[in-house]
């Protein structure tokens, strides 16, 4: 004769007693049978799931059940035997068929024995704890849905980051010792050129940064818990890859990426619209601007299929050079003279000839000679505009603007009180629960979008149009910045071309016209 217990953390303490709870209960009635379980004779499983069979402790137990070495399990109550209605009445029947007992000391207002009671009732006993589970794993699913569309942090680990409560928030903080890796990284990759291999060799021969599961297993660790996963000693391109595209490093949280279908089943990925993002949602360690260069290298590079490591010669405007008479791009050449030099010319001419486009070659040297007389002119520009801002604003076109958004911001706060007002009416209406609850549910998402609105009006009122001016001021000197150092370098940083400009046009004269990136442009 054996004992079984089985708990789950996911159970409401005050209803389904503890392992040493059951333990009692199941030694109580074996007294007063006059049979005896000692503590040894106990197969338990602690805070493991009922609606699978697949439990260390049970899966032992039922072996020996089989194999005839165990003739009687006695449990609590059969939501410990399980929570899935096929599996347990399944197992049941098996029970029987072997003609071995299963007694269950609180089943049905009484004890339940497998082989000598009526089961009549056993199906209804056990879709009832079936429902339970479900309706657990739904509650604990809207409990997730709802933290996630609050931007709160649920799970997982984000290398480079230490997840730290604040008044019971978690938050995310960056691990100072791991931010020179995760700058490394997006530096190697923009700047130099090197494919996510290349990376994680460099990574691995000279630098000695741990990877994200040898940092895992050391903190879990440090805090005397074991880590279960996987450790890899060295850096692979996956790893890397999952770094360069995570924006969690720009300061992005993006949750409600994946779902669970079922109770322990598929989990499947979302579409991109049904992801929840909070931008400025932590520090970033990557710029916004270097991410999204990142991002246009992967698109780029996927799209040629082929990897850093195979370019014979570099382009300083690979991808940046359009003809102007057909829209194409236009290929880097080599311009065959007494010394070939680097250049481009139309890809349509240089695949169909004269029937798709005209001859049009360029020098490099040419493009960067325009490129930088260009940037000294736009950088005129520029500083004109940094002397044009006042930081001290006129205070009534202040007080005017403050006005408009206070305006904006009292007419939503009535259109909140009215929302509310119409659902206590429609509440007050419902039938029956089931009708207040679908009522409950329309009104919650109306209801969360009126605040976001009231939230960021209340932020935006609270931000000083000094602070805007100033913010606006350090974005052209950065901008300016990037132009001096085109203007000044001989060899340009190809980073650099990528960020400010958007498209470089070539016409059959050779008349060059530049485009500069959106965001770069819109500062004046």
């Amino acid at each position: 004769m054996h004992g079984y217990c089985r708990l789950s953390r996911d159970e409401d303490k005050e209803n389904y007693s503890s392992i040493e709870e059951q333990k009692r209960i199941i030694k109580d009635y074996a007294i007063s049978r006059n049979w005896f379980i000692s503590d040894n004779d106990f197969y338990i499983d602690d805070n493991v799931s009922g609606y699978t069979f697949n439990r260390p402790e049970f899966s032992k137990m039922m072996e020996k059940v089989q194999k005839g070495e165990i003739d009687v399990v006695v449990a609590k109550d059969l939501s410990r035997i399980g929570r899935n209605n096929g599996l347990v009445l399944v197992l049941i029947d098996e029970f029987k068929n072997m003609q071995k007992n299963l007694i269950l000391v609180s089943e049905m207002g009484g004890s339940y024995d497998v082989l000598n009671d009526r089961d009549d009732t056993i199906g209804i006993t056990t879709w009832f704890n079936e429902r339970y589970v479900k309706d657990c794993s739904r509650k604990t699913r809207d409990h997730m849905y709802s933290k996630q569309k609050d931007g709160r942090l649920i799970m997982g680990n984000y290398y480079g980051y230490e997840k730290i409560f604040k008044n019971n928030v978690p938050m995310l903080y960056v691990i100072e010792e791991l931010r020179p890796v995760i700058k490394l990284i997006f530096k190697l990759y923009v700047e130099e050129g090197m494919g996510f291999q290349k990376i994680s060799e460099t990574l691995n021969e000279r630098y000695n940064y741990p990877t994200p599961s040898e940092y895992y297993r050391e903190k879990h660790l440090e805090r005397g818990r074991i880590y279960k996963h996987k450790v890899q000693k060295s850096w692979t391109k996956d790893m890397v890859s999952n770094i360069l595209k995570n924006e969690i490093y720009i300061g992005t949280l993006i949750t409600h990426k994946k779902k669970s279908i079922n109770i322990r089943g598929k989990v499947v990925k979302l579409p991109e619209e049904e992801h929840f993002r909070f931008e400025n949602h932590h520090e970033a360690i990557i710029s916004k601007e270097v991410f999204n260069l990142a991002q246009e290298i992967r698109k780029k590079r996927n799209k040629q299929n082929t990897s850093g490591a195979n370019t014979k010669r570099e382009y300083y405007f690979s991808g940046m050079c359009e003809c102007q008479e057909c829209d194409s791009g236009m290929s880097g050449i080599m311009i065959k003279r007494k010394v070939p030099e680097k250049g481009y010319d139309c890809s349509k001419y240089r695949q169909y000839g004269t029937k798709a486009c005209l001859c049009h070659e360029v020098k490099e040297k040419d493009i960067l000679i325009h490129l930088k007389e260009f940037l000294k002119f736009t950088k005129k520009e520029y500083l004109e505009e940094i002397k044009n801002i006042k930081i001290e604003i006129k205070q009534n076109k202040k007080e005017n603007n403050k006005l408009k958004l206070q305006n904006k911001l009292n007419i939503l706060n009535e259109e909140y009180k009215l929302l509310i007002n119409q659902k206590i009416k429609d509440l007050s209406l419902a039938s029956s629960n089931i009708e207040k609850e679908i009522i409950e549910n329309t009104y919650k998402e109306l209801e969360n979008e009126k605040k976001k609105s009231i939230s960021y009006l209340q932020s935006t009122l609270k931000k000083d149009e000094k602070e805007q001016l100033e913010e606006k001021k350090e974005q052209i000197k950065t901008a300016v910045e990037y132009f001096n150092k085109i203007i000044n370098l001989e060899k340009p940083n190809k980073m650099i071309l990528q960020m400010i400009i958007d498209k470089i046009y070539i016409s059959k004269d050779k008349t060059i016209r530049f485009k500069l990136k959106p965001d770069i442009k819109k500062l004046i």
